[in-house]
């Protein structure tokens, strides 16, 4: 991966005009609620990639990347607004330059055009899992199995296994499916061609013996073997086949004396019976309205989990805790379940009456046939209505669902027409008035009906052959997939497990250093369940705060990735993804990140100045390694606290007579560069446990803290007999002592003037000199070279130096050792 140097933004969303020097470093932005840090956020994801997460997916309709990409100003001028990001690659130790601008995001301006810096560089668009909002991240925590594996696969680019089981799975219910309807058809042939035949099974013996009785009439030789390509008619001449009658009044009044059977034994008293059963059933199943609509209704639960925020039913805004609604939840889904177990019952009981009403509709229509070929025909019309009718039955029997559908079907075809009854006798009357064959002709016929029954026998056997066939090498390699899959899953997640385990003891090692966690993959599914002081394993939601959770959720990212890239992982973003972990746990979370991850490049945003702190003084970030934002407008877009255009905004505001704006501004800024100043210099202020530190507290404590420093510095430079060194150090602590003396006689005209609703006796020429006292008192904490805040070395144990970051400043604060003085 990469490593960002540095990144111009112009005109997009909404910023104007910002660069920020990242320096190939880890880099916070920091700033209150609509600052701007999302935008850096989507810059770099843009820059990078070509898209914005953040304007797709659910909840985006009628967004987009050209409409609303660029600042709203420049919405129309879409060419404006680019971002420019130059880039380090380590594994190819070279920088690259890449320029994305919104009105063509799909071919950036990459320098230098090298393949192998476009290649690394494509590997980031298919990769941009390295943005994590907590809004991700928390995802892989708080999921259902189903969807975590999801989530999770496709991070470690193993959501095309899953694809590949759910298409494989699905061709095996597919095969499976067609095997049925088939038997039931190969049956009604088998049934068919024994009537033919007139013999009680097939075997090639009794087929070859019944055929060449019949052929011996004909003077045909018999056959002696059958294949798939032996004829029954095999010898006879086109000519004789020709003379066979157009109705065969033998094999006709067997035909139609079986579908007079099949209607009484459909209005028998065993099929009523089974009927009622399969109807009350049915009943049953009916009196539950989860199963009209089972798959939509698992489909909105399993919805509704994914869109729960842990607060309100995302479908009926109820307010629920995260354990009440899953378990609500879970046990519909469960009841589901249930449901389709009862559901594939009751099938299984429907299949021998779809079975007969598919074998009245093949009866029906040979007779009909029949009636056609008559002399003189038929009228059919009846039973081909009654085909229709039948033939719906079944299929609305096989589909099952709705319900009240199969229930209105069971009931209407226990009874036979009369009509239909009548017309069969009229076209058995007819067949049966016929004059007999001649022995000849009677064999003809035989062997004609016998060859198309056999024909059709075959074919059906082949095709349920090849289904079966299809079905069970399907569901062998769906399950041979599904296992080796799981195996090496498992043991891809039994990596993560243990990384994830290890990172979460290191940041919660002094009350979970026995932490374990459990992945548990199975087919489709991820199980995350983690112990809870000893106590067993549990669903993180379980008993975890949200703010363990949260550590959670960076744990097990951060082991994803460290399995998916390796030594690879050198470059992420977390977008307000600390923002949960509790204050007991920042440092160590700072100190995981440098410690565990010392070569990936993190890039932070976080609303809160406190974690800001911690992320200095842990070591994660530098100094100068963080944008801090005061501000954002529309016109100008987000203002950084250490920018020189804070003293012109106040002069603006005092040439406008709006003292207030002016004094609340310079208060704001003075606590802030304050509270910097007493960070770096060591100072001391009273605690206070909500970290809300007034200007009253943090100016004197930088005061005194620069003082203190300033005073320790002569010291050591006297004790060395550094006169040139004291003689400087002490022109700084007199010139410093002055301006903290005029800052402090005018100090108390600010809080009237910004706290007050009455007027303050204060005009623009009044808090002039105001400004310029404090203006002047914050120069001499910085350097005059660099503009960076003097800091002191180390930032624990004993006071070593004073010094500044471009090092024109270093003050020794380590006086000479008594011994070596009176040696010297």
């Amino acid at each position: 991966m990469i490593r960002v140097e540095k990144i111009q933004i112009q005109e997009f969303r909404g910023i104007r005009d910002l660069t920020l020097d990242l320096k190939a470093s880890n880099f916070a932005v920091c700033g209150p609620n609509g600052t701007g840090k999302s935008g850096v956020v989507d810059a770099i994801e843009f820059a990078l990639t070509g898209s914005i997460s953040r304007l797709a997916g659910r909840g985006t309709g009628g967004i987009s990347i050209k409409d609303h990409g660029p600042h709203v100003d420049s919405r129309n001028r879409p060419d404006k607004a680019k971002v420019i990001l130059t880039a380090s690659i380590p594994s190819l130790k070279k920088a690259a330059t890449i320029e994305r601008s919104v009105k063509d995001p799909s071919t950036p301006t990459i320098t230098p055009n090298d393949a192998d810096v476009l290649k690394a560089l494509r590997e980031l668009e298919h990769h941009p899992e390295f943005v994590l909002s907590r809004r991700e991240l928390i995802r892989y925590i708080l999921s259902t199995p189903g969807d975590r594996a999801k989530e999770v696969q496709t991070l470690l680019r193993l959501d095309q296994v899953e694809d590949v089981r759910t298409s494989l799975q699905k061709i095996s219910n597919a095969s499976g499916k067609e095997v049925n309807p088939l038997k039931r058809e190969k049956t009604l042939a088998s049934d068919q061609l024994l009537g033919a035949l007139d013999i009680p099974q097939i075997s090639g013996e009794k087929l070859l013996g019944a055929a060449n009785a019949w052929r011996a009439i004909l003077d045909l030789p018999p056959l002696t073997e059958l294949t798939s390509a032996t004829s029954l008619k095999d010898g006879m001449t086109t000519a004789a086949a020709e003379l066979s009658r157009q109705v065969p009044k033998a094999q006709a009044i067997a035909d139609l004396k079986k579908l007079q059977d099949a209607f009484t034994k459909l209005e028998s008293t065993e099929t009523n019976d089974q009927i009622k059963i399969i109807l009350e059933q049915l009943n049953a199943l009916n009196a539950d309205p989860a199963i009209s609509s089972g798959v939509t209704r698992e489909q909105l639960l399993t919805t509704a989990i994914e869109l729960f925020d842990g607060k309100v039913c995302p479908v009926c805004d109820t307010v629920w805790t995260p354990d009440e609604f899953r378990r609500i939840v879970d046990a519909k889904l469960t009841h589901l379940e249930e449901i389709s177990k009862k559901r594939a019952a009751v099938e299984e009981l429907l299949e021998p009456i779809i079975g007969r009403l598919e074998e009245i509709t093949e009866a029906l229509k040979v007779a009909a046939s029949y009636g056609k070929s008559l002399k003189p025909p038929i009228d059919t019309k009846i039973l081909g209505a009654y085909f229709t009718q039948v033939r719906d039955w079944a299929k609305r029997l096989a589909d099952f669902l709705p319900i009240s559908s199969s229930i209105s079907t069971i009931g209407a075809f226990t009874v036979v027409p009369a009509e239909v009854r009548s017309l069969i006798s009229d076209i058995d009357a007819a067949i049966k008035v016929l004059p007999e064959p001649t022995q000849q002709d009677a064999a003809r016929e035989y062997l004609t009906i016998s060859q198309e029954r056999l024909e059709a026998y075959r074919s059906v056997s082949l095709r349920l052959k090849q289904a079966e066939e299809r079905a069970e090498l399907s569901r062998r390699i769906f399950d041979a997939y599904a296992k080796v899959s799981t195996t090496v899953l498992d043991g891809i997640y039994k990596e993560v497990e243990r990384d994830f385990s290890d990172l979460y003891r290191f940041i919660n090692e002094e009350d979970e250093g026995d932490f374990r966690a459990q992945l548990t993959p199975s087919i489709g599914k991820l199980g995350f369940d983690v112990d809870f002081y000893g106590r067993g394993y549990f669903p993180p939601g379980a008993y975890h705060s949200e703010g363990h959770q949260d550590s959670m959720g960076l744990c097990l990212y951060l082991a994803l990735m460290k399995h998916l890239l390796g030594a690879g992982f050198t470059f992420a973003v977390l977008d307000d993804v600390l923002m949960s972990v509790d204050s007991g746990h920042r440092r160590e979370v700072c100190r995981l990140l440098k410690e565990k991850f010392p070569e990936t490049q993190f890039i932070f945003t976080t609303h809160d100045h406190i974690w800001l702190r911690h992320m200095k003084t842990a070591g994660l970030i530098t100094s100068s390694s963080a944008a801090h934002f005061r501000k954002w407008t529309v016109d100008q877009g987000p203002t950084e606290w250490d920018q020189l255009d804070l003293w012109q905004e106040i002069d603006n505001d005092l040439a406008k007579n709006d003292v207030r704006a002016a004094a609340a501004l310079l208060r704001h800024y003075l606590e802030y560069i304050s509270a910097e100043a007493c960070h770096r210099l060591r100072a001391q202020v009273e605690f206070r446990g909500d970290a809300q530190f007034e200007l009253g507290a943090l100016m004197p404590g930088a005061i005194s803290g620069m003082r203190r420093a300033l005073k320790a510095g002569k010291e050591a430079a006297q004790s060395w007999g550094k006169t040139d060194i004291h003689t400087n150090v002490d022109e700084r602590e007199k010139a410093f002592s002055d301006l903290a003396g005029k800052s402090n006689v005018e100090q108390w005209q600010i809080n009237p003037a910004v706290h007050y609703n009455e007027w303050a006796a204060l005009g623009p020429n009044d808090f002039r000199p105001v400004v310029a006292a404090f203006k002047e008192l914050i120069t001499a904490f910085s350097c005059p070279d660099c503009h960076g805040l003097y800091y002191v070395t180390p930032e624990r144990g004993s006071r070593e130096g004073l010094r500044c970051t471009c090092g024109s400043t270093s003050i020794s604060l380590v006086t000479k050792p008594a011994e070596k003085k009176k040696a010297s």
